[in-house]
């Protein structure tokens, strides 16, 4: 993967050979005339016409596709996923004996997988074997390897059962301790709005329309949406009196008690602390409660599209896990 920065007067191409940070000038002040450079460039580098190598350490491979990563997802993303699961990956592969990405075979990937069902739930061992997947692919798209490998090996299954929510009486019991805590407007507007736990601790009073009865969410530094596209929620009614009265102009809304940003351990571990285990209702988190919004409109009648909009769903098929929960459709009589 190569890129253009200006220096000087000129622009230039950097890239990276046999492990090493390679950069030339291009001679040229036009942005236009660098772009075509560049793309005859990186096919070159592709066919591996420019003398790198065609193999590469499990080291180097990691820090490249790692340094990839967190230059071009979301810091969760790369936090939460690609570093962690990357890393066990690599660990495994040395762990048998591997030094270089070519040796890398579809019986290590297998052994892997079974490694990690002894003690992982399946779902998490396939997100493992996705991560897996999008590292050996990372090397093919560096000539590095022929092909991706992953692929070869059939994921284990995962059972996909409907999410947790709280029923409605359950949520009167988490709404009445919560009430009596510092984190009732955050747990009173992850229940209206069904934001992710990043969205509400990056959320900013001014993307709160009071007079509009909105809340737009949108990218800023250090956070992007999960599509990167912006979203409008209604603001209602209740959620309203809510935030009023603790309303600021500007800044976070909800903040820890040194007044900083949540980060998002801290934030679930508060909510654990100060409501789950007060409340005395097992089995849920604060992400249940964005699958709680979602459950409970549907089984007032709200259609799965809006539903699915407010989630900031990409397709309404996602939002189709909660469709068993709207209302019988008298319809069916006229059979």
């Amino acid at each position: 993967m190569a890129f253009l920065r200006t220096r000087g007067l000129y622009w230039h191409v950097y890239w990276t050979e046999n492990g090493k940070k390679r950069g030339r000038s291009l001679r040229t002040k036009q942005k236009s005339v660098a772009q075509q450079y560049l793309k005859e460039f990186e096919y070159k580098l592709a066919k591996r016409e420019l003398g790198q190598t065609t193999d590469v350490s499990l080291d180097q491979l990691q820090t490249e596709y790692l340094s990839y990563s967190k230059a071009t997802k979301k810091p969760t993303t790369y936090q939460r996923h690609d570093l962690p699961r990357v890393t066990r990956f690599v660990r495994f592969l040395k762990g048998k004996g591997v030094k270089k990405a070519s040796e890398i075979t579809a019986a290590h990937v297998q052994q892997f997988q079974q490694h990690l069902l002894e003690w992982l739930k399946p779902r998490t061992v396939r997100h493992c074997m996705y991560a897996g997947s999008g590292f050996v692919a990372f090397a093919v798209e560096r000539g590095y390897v022929e092909q991706n490998v992953v692929r070869k090996v059939a994921k284990v299954r995962a059972e996909k059962n409907p999410p947790r929510y709280l029923s409605f009486d359950e949520w009167e019991l988490v709404k009445g301790t919560a009430r009596g805590t510092r984190l009732w407007p955050l747990v009173a507007t992850a229940y209206y709005t069904g934001f992710r736990n990043s969205e509400l601790r990056f959320l900013t009073w001014p993307e709160i329309d009071f007079d509009r009865d909105v809340i737009t969410l949108v990218n800023k530094e250090g956070f992007s949406l999960k599509n990167r596209e912006s979203r409008t929620v209604p603001l209602s009614r209740d959620l309203k009196e809510v935030l009023l009265p603790v309303r600021k102009q500007g800044g976070y809304c909800f903040l820890n008690q040194a007044g900083g940003q949540f980060d998002d351990k801290e934030l679930s571990r508060e909510f654990r602390k100060l409501v789950v285990l007060p409340s005395g209702v097992p089995d849920f988190s604060l992400h249940t409660l964005r699958h709680t919004f979602a459950s409970h409109l549907v089984m007032k009648g709200i259609s799965i599209y809006k539903v699915s909009q407010w989630l900031g769903h990409k397709s309404v098929t996602t939002t189709m896990i909660y469709a068993h929960l709207a209302p019988q459709d008298d319809e069916i009589n006229i059979l």
